[in-house]
């Protein structure tokens, strides 16, 4: 995955945080998790801490239901939290991206709850709340990781690889054997 670029999972994530809610209303997907997972694995920590930052503002531009500066804080403490833990993950395995970001979604996560119970105070902790917050939306993350980037980064690789006329020309070959039937 190293040979795309970073734009490209930067678009990817831009468009979730913009039109997740529109698609899925009910989820609160944490869009920027599997793009800062591809930050972690191939940059440092100091332009790690400065794009999950500026990742954090744009959230912050977009949402008006919390203080400016409350996602930018978050995903800083996060990186800081966990930019470690990357050497666990290889950027080459699918599956190491989904686990990767569930890992990310539950630092933030825990990060925002702390940060809301100290500026707000009107975060009430609950089973119901670690259970969704904490173990469940982490799931979903992880399958958002997998399905939203790992799957189309590895459709532009393998396009790249063999070029858009062989990979048009199968299908249309495969359309045509089954009309002959």
């Amino acid at each position: 995955m190293k040979q795309v670029s970073l734009l490209y999972s930067f678009a990817l994530a831009i468009f979730a945080a913009l039109f997740g809610t529109v698609f899925f209303p009910n989820l609160r997907l944490m869009a920027f998790a599997p793009f800062l997972a591809i930050v972690y694995n191939r940059l440092s920590l100091t332009p790690s801490l400065w794009i999950a930052t500026l990742c954090g503002l744009a959230l912050d531009l977009f949402s008006s239901q919390l203080r400016f500066g409350f996602f930018s804080l978050s995903y800083m403490l996060t990186t800081l939290l966990i930019y470690q833990q990357k050497r666990h993950f290889f950027d080459d395995k699918p599956l190491a991206l989904s686990l990767f970001t569930a890992l990310i979604s539950i630092g933030a996560t825990s990060i925002q709850l702390l940060l809301s119970y100290l500026f707000d105070k009107q975060v009430i902790f609950s089973w119901k709340l670690v259970m969704s917050d904490l173990i469940g939306m982490p799931m979903i993350d992880a399958l958002y990781a997998f399905l939203w980037f790992t799957l189309p980064i590895r459709l532009y690789l393998h396009i790249k690889q063999v070029g858009w006329r062989q990979f048009l020309l199968k299908p249309i070959a495969y359309i045509n054997w089954l009309r002959k039937l």
